[in-house]
């Protein structure tokens, strides 16, 4: 979800680098085995600082070890110091050119910090070094899958496998090339031999999960989720992915607590709450949707469906300056909704401000092109001139085709009578919106509760 560095991820390749670095050589006295086992506990149980400082004093008195500034790099990246991470391991480098170690752990250091230049002439030293060096081609592959070389990509992931049949992230590299190519069946053999290789990959799990349910093999989808889930509690992309097929299959309550979890772990980004806000509207829960909205508002200020949506939840709260204000913001993104304008100016005339409706549509009328939405222009136009002579606007939505616009001029119109203090007139033109059952747009969801409250307001 973030673009930052992890240091979660960071931490990840820190013990894989451990695990494969191994045990220290048989020659090796016992205390020195001891020294590095220390450390690579410290690093298993997330104590980084202590483990930095004690790589650094094993480094002084073993200053011939190769492994040790690997390792130390590794750390140092892991906690987010990657310049200091790039200084160690570029002194490594220089020290000893033939470390390939060394050589890849910079490659991933210049990923992480955004440099692909530099990455990619750290893996072209490495495969200078060693031709067949697969994690170097599939990290290639990578690099050209992201640039959208899609063709590339494949090629060195194919040398990746060609060096080890079993390496993982050539697999699901070409899973999303093939998924790229909208080859489902290809991806999901891959991504199955990657799973095969490592049972406990979360992502691969999650990439295969996703290619199940594009075939609709959504049982299985939801196996590799909760999987993935059990082997990654802190990753906010499994939980948004189980939530997402949780609403998808009807189970709006397990949904929304899956993305209350994807948003608890990662509450910076926005996409689970559009979904969760979804959720929680369809429910019947405005005002959680309404806090929902606002959060993304504020982290993905141009997403203006949300303003849409917290001028249709204020809407049917009666809180008609949030509303208007609301509609006012959606307005200035887009020019094909004048319905916007519309809203925005009757919820100011609901507020009982009749000349803040009137200066506002006047301000706006000009924006609406009177000729393909005319029975928009008509709409704003009567909320200007705020007369009783409506007989225009009413053979006009009579001539609409189109059911959805009919319905919306009838529920406007309507609004327009009850911000005139004439509830009954304005009940009956809702009504009529109703009726046409234009489920799905912004006035079927404010006339639901408009005619809720009639009662209240006669």
């Amino acid at each position: 979800m973030k673009t930052t560095v992890s240091c979660s991820v960071a931490l990840l390749f820190v013990l894989a680098f451990a695990s494969c670095a191994g045990s220290p050589p048989a020659t090796a006295t016992d205390r020195e085995i001891m020294k590095v086992e220390a450390v690579y506990n410290l690093i298993d149980g997330g104590k980084l600082e202590e483990a930095e400082a004690r790589l650094m004093e094993l480094m002084e008195a073993k200053p011939l070890d190769r492994d040790l500034p690997v390792l130390l790099a590794s750390v140092q990246l892991s906690m987010g110091k990657i310049d200091q991470a790039r200084a160690t391991v570029q002194a490594e480098v220089a020290a000893a050119p033939d470390n390939l170690n060394a050589l890849f752990v910079l490659s991933e250091i210049e990923r992480l910090g955004g440099d692909t230049k530099a990455q990619k002439a750290a893996l072209d030293a490495l495969l200078a070094a060693d031709p067949a060096n697969a994690d170097a081609h599939a990290a290639l592959g990578d690099l050209a899958y992201d640039g959208k070389n899609y063709a590339g990509a494949e090629a060195e992931y194919a040398k990746a496998l060609a060096a080890d049949e079993t390496h993982v992230d050539a697999l699901m590299g070409l899973a999303r090339v093939m998924v790229r190519r909208e080859d489902s069946k290809a991806a999901l053999a891959y991504l199955t031999r990657a799973v095969d290789a490592e049972p406990d990959n979360a992502v691969a799990l999650l990439d295969r999960s996703r290619v199940y349910r594009d075939l609709g093999r959504l049982a299985e989808s939801e196996a590799d989720l909760d999987k993935a889930v059990e082997l990654a509690p802190s990753s906010a992309w499994t939980y948004l992915e189980r939530g997402i097929l949780y609403m998808d299959t009807g189970r709006a309550a397990k949904a929304e607590t899956d993305l209350g979890m994807a948003i608890d772990l990662d509450p910076d980004y926005f996409l689970p709450y559009v979904y969760r806000a979804g959720i929680r509207e369809e429910l019947g829960k405005d005002q959680e949707a309404l806090e929902d909205y606002r959060a993304i508002v504020k982290l993905n200020p141009d997403y203006w469906y949300a303003l849409e949506s917290i001028g249709v939840l204020s809407w049917r709260q009666g809180a008609w300056q949030d509303s208007a204000d609301a509609f006012m913001a959606a307005s200035t993104h887009s020019q094909y909704h004048p319905e916007y304008h519309i809203a925005a100016a009757l919820a100011l005339l609901r507020s009982g401000n009749a000349r803040g409706a009137k200066d506002y549509a006047g301000k706006n009328l000009p924006k609406i092109n009177k000729d393909t939405y005319p029975a928009h222009w008509l709409m704003l136009r009567l909320a200007y001139d705020q007369t009783d002579m409506s007989t225009e606007l009413e053979l006009r939505i009579s001539a609409e085709r189109s059911l959805d616009n009919k319905a919306a001029m009838l529920f406007y119109l309507g609004a327009y009578w009850m911000g005139r203090n004439h509830p009954e007139l304005g009940a009956k033109y809702v009504r009529l919106s109703l009726e046409l059952d234009r489920q799905g747009t912004l006035e079927h969801r404010m006339a639901q509760a408009e005619l809720a409250r009639l009662p209240a307001e006669k």
